[in-house]
């Protein structure tokens, strides 16, 4: 029996995919050793699933569609950088969310929800929304780059949350591949 490692997610739009490189390559002047994630897999990931086998996608994508079903659009803002565990010991790097934090908390409730009815844990972490844009891999040149992220760097950017995916992720040499398996779109909130 076949697996495949997948997750459900809200993509950036792409839009916002030039504001995120130019702030990749502002944080990169640093010379620290940072795996950046390319601008088309730029996600907020609402749940991680892993491995999964191929039976059960069908039961997955149901479920993902019937959750979601009262779920409207909205807008959601990019506003910090950030970093995980700390901006002084940096070894994830991630803008966050102003305006439509809270609708993005409850869609990632929504869809934990229903796929803890499909056996999936619920992530024990809590949900932090962030959009991972780069992963520090050594500490060469660290010290410039918690310089870098001290010193005010900012990004702007709104989004219309129109849709969800749930996508398989093949990890390659290169870094991974995303595919969709079915995009879920999203209500608009003035449809009864």
């Amino acid at each position: 029996m076949g697996t495949v490692r997948c997750f459900v997610a809200v993509f950036l739009h792409p839009s916002l995919r030039t504001e995120m490189t130019t702030l990749q390559k502002k944080l990169s002047y640093s010379g620290a050793d940072i795996k950046w994630v390319e601008p088309d897999n730029l996600h907020f990931t609402l749940q991680f699933l892993g491995d999964v086998e191929n039976v059960r996608i069908p039961s997955i994508t149901d479920a993902l569609r019937d959750c979601l079903t009262d779920s409207c659009r909205f807008e959601l803002e990019l506003n910090t950088i950030g970093a995980f565990p700390n901006l002084l010991n940096p070894r994830v790097l991630w803008v966050g969310v102003g305006a439509g934090r809270e609708r993005l908390i409850s869609l990632m409730s929504t869809v934990q929800e229903a796929m803890k009815m499909e056996g999936f844990a619920r992530d024990s972490k809590g949900f932090s929304p962030h959009l991972t844009i780069g992963r520090v891999r050594s500490s060469r040149n660290l010290k410039a780059l918690t310089g870098k992220l001290g010193s005010g760097l900012t990004v702007k950017g709104t989004m219309e949350v129109t849709e969800i995916q749930f996508t398989t992720s093949e990890l390659t040499n290169k870094g991974p591949i995303y595919s969709p398996i079915e995009i879920i779109p999203l209500r608009v909130s003035s449809e009864i």
